[in-house]
């Protein structure tokens, strides 16, 4: 221990007297240890350099910026980049040096590089960073930039009801603004708007003010809905999201829903002309892909055709696809399906009746959702729209040739003046679905129905056009929470209606057949 202090002590005053002595250039012979000659042979190795430093730079909010610099020294180095007031966390320890790329290449080892990106510029991202490199002899060089941010909407002028948005670094004017959640209802012209905000956004894209506009919700509105609904039923029937109508005839898979921010979500109703002289409409399957990375189809008689394999859904059994990406259940004479991450249902009746349910809050702008059910609408609550048949374009993209796909649109004028009565009458008289009249206004459905009987092309035996239409207001009651008993729906609709179907139409039971049967033995 006496001998370490020594050495200690001795170094300490050796330390000194270097320091405090100036050193005399002075000729020294070669040892015997070495063949170097001298002190001012000792080499430091390469001084510490910035080859490639960082500048100062200015983003627009919502933009991405790279910050990167390069070292030149004696390795082994050390390069990272730092900021005051962003930190990372790493084994639960709280880092100043920012996660970047470090960039090493064998063929140059006295130089390193680092990397740092940021995407989607926000206010805590300005400010000063700093790039630090350290060498093995403790030496430090430190290059230091400033990042200023502006808003991209400054300045911008806009049109009539539009405002300035940031879209990734863009300053663009729409009339798809953000509102907030507060709810707060006013009334113009008979339809209810989450907020004066909302109702600012509808003006906007009719490119006029709105009149008689009143604070609260309209006298027949008492809360907003949270879900937006797309109903296909009957001879060709669509029921859009914004409440507008209208019947159309062809036979190609059309696009019926398309999630427009990144294509996560598209349906496809495949419909074809059938009937006794080939003038009907059926719905024949209906295809889902979810996440574009996954995709099933729901066919006639309730059966899932799932990459090729095909199944039929017994009613109370619940199946589950994709990996849990999907469940369906069959309730009855009704499919229901849904999109467990985005919370999107379906419901599907093994005929002619498909209707999509999708979420308001997993909608943010009024054009997020394409094809022919429309936008969402995200301003007011939808109600019984306008029918828009023969009133305007209606765009329907399909999987074909424009030429072999291109619907009719419209409905047949009904020439038989017994039916509309008789029609009228099955459907007002009916005690099984009268209490859900005060519920769901049945005006449309009679319409509908008129329509299909008069002009149906399947002369079965089994009022199959009739069926359809007061089958699928039976089912948009039950959604509704009214209990519908299926079997006494209508005097003109047999309880084993669909099953009749499905035989008239050649559908295999084989599978029914053998799932009751494993049913009954446990499995």
């Amino acid at each position: 221990m006496v001998h370490r202090k020594s050495l200690q002590l001795l170094a300490i005053t050796v330390s000194l007297f270097t320091l405090g002595t100036p050193y005399n250039k002075r000729e020294v012979q070669p040892t015997e240890i070495t063949d170097e000659i001298g002190p001012d042979n000792i080499e430091m190795g390469p001084q510490l350099e910035f080859i490639g430093e960082l500048y100062d730079m200015t983003r627009a909010l919502g933009k991405s910026a790279i910050l990167s610099c390069k070292i030149s020294g004696e390795p082994p180095m050390n390069l990272y980049i730092m900021h005051d007031r962003i930190a990372s966390y790493r084994n639960k320890q709280k880092k100043r040096n920012l996660p970047s790329e470090t960039i090493y290449d064998p063929a140059k080892p006295n130089e390193l590089s680092v990397i740092y990106r940021l995407d989607n510029l926000q206010g805590k991202h300005e400010g000063v960073y700093k790039c630090q490199g350290e060498s093995i002899n403790g030496q430090i060089s430190i290059s230091a930039m400033t990042l200023t941010l502006v808003d991209p909407c400054e300045g911008v002028e806009c049109g009539f009801r539009e405002q300035c948005v940031n879209v990734k670094g863009n300053g663009i004017c729409t009339c798809d603004f953000p509102c907030g959640e507060t709810y707060e209802p006013v009334c113009s012209d008979g339809i209810t708007f989450g907020s004066m905000c909302h109702l600012e956004r509808s003006e906007c894209r009719k490119g006029a003010y709105a009149k008689e506009i009143s604070t609260g919700a309209c006298a027949d509105v008492e809360d907003l809905p949270t879900e937006g609904t797309c109903t296909l039923s009957g001879e060709g029937h669509v029921s859009k999201f914004n409440g507008d109508f209208f019947t159309f005839k062809g036979g190609c898979p059309y696009k019926m829903v398309e999630d427009t921010r990144g294509g996560t979500f598209i349906v496809y109703a495949m419909t074809e002309m059938c009937g006794d002289t080939n003038q009907a409409i059926c719905l024949r399957s209906v295809t889902i892909y979810v996440d574009r990375i996954y995709g099933f189809s729901i066919e006639r008689g309730w059966v899932i055709n799932d990459n090729g394999r095909r199944r039929n859904v017994m009613n109370g059994e619940r199946i589950i696809l994709g990996g849990g990406a999907v469940s369906i259940t069959r309730d009855g004479k009704t499919m229901v399906g849904k999109i467990e991450n985005k919370q999107i249902e379906f419901f599907y009746d093994g005929l002619n009746y498909f209707k999509l349910s999708v979420p308001l809050d997993f909608v943010s702008k009024h054009d997020d959702f394409a094809g022919f059910c429309g936008p969402i609408p995200v301003d007011y609550v939808p109600g019984v729209g306008r029918d828009i048949s023969t009133v305007e374009d209606i765009p329907m993209p399909a999987l074909g040739s424009e030429e072999l796909c291109k619907p009719e649109f419209g409905a047949p004028v009904c020439s038989d003046p017994e039916i509309p009565s008789q029609v009228r009458q099955a459907f007002m008289e009916n005690d099984e679905i009268a209490p859900c009249t005060t519920i769901i206004p049945v005006d449309l459905y009679l319409e509908q129905a008129i329509q299909d009987t008069c002009g149906c092309d399947m002369k079965n035996g089994h009022n199959y056009c009739f069926c359809n239409i007061l089958y699928s207001y039976a089912e948009d009651c039950r959604q509704a929470g009214v209990d519908i008993d299926f079997a006494k729906v209508g005097d003109h609709c047999e309880k084993s209606y669909h099953k009749d179907v499905f035989k008239s139409e050649g559908i295999s039971y084989n599978r029914r057949r053998w799932y009751y049967q494993h049913k009954k033995r446990g499995h």
